[in-house]
């Protein structure tokens, strides 16, 4: 982890932490940003496939599909941006505590509905729908989690946080 004394826009000085990620090689990286353009070029071309379906489930697995896809180019985004540089030491101040914790409340009662549902849903394909659903109810419930437990940590803790945290990432 990098220290650095930088000035606010008040200019005070304060201290900076920066995350010590290990530098990709230039290859790596190459490849990476390849993969994030490859993944924005494949959710704008589902684009019109999604605006064209009449089928209720063709057009939602298409949607789920964009999300994803949109989703993993923001990872390699993030990716590249860790590979420079990323600053963290604010973040807890200026992400809300209050409105994570509130979230987190919501998805564990959006987990506990959907589980709900799937014990009274008999149509096996049917379910295996809403057991979907749940799990993705079940990883946003455990990022939201460490989340704010990372928030709650000194930022001297952030970096092998923040690596467990993207190691579980889906």
């Amino acid at each position: 982890m990098q220290h650095k004394l930088n000035k606010s826009f008040t200019g005070k000085l304060h201290e900076v932490t920066y995350l010590s990620w290990e530098k990709l090689d230039e290859s790596t990286l190459n490849k990476i940003k390849k993969q994030k353009e490859f993944e924005e070029q494949t959710a704008k071309s589902l684009k019109p496939v999604y605006e064209a379906a009449q089928n209720p489930l063709i057009k939602t697995v298409l949607h789920g599909l964009i999300l994803d896809t949109t989703k993993h180019a923001e990872i390699y985004q993030m990716l590249i941006d860790l590979n420079t540089s990323a600053l963290v030491g604010e973040e807890s101040k200026n992400l809300g505590k209050k409105e994570i914790a509130k979230h987190l409340k919501e998805e564990a009662f959006m987990l506990k509905q959907t589980q709900d549902i799937s014990e009274i849903v008999k149509d096996k394909s049917i379910k295996q729908v809403i057991l979907n659903i749940v799990e993705d109810e079940k990883k946003h419930h455990k990022i939201l989690t460490e989340l704010l437990a990372m928030l709650d940590k000194e930022s001297k803790e952030w970096d092998s946080y923040i690596y467990d945290l993207i190691e579980g990432f889906p």
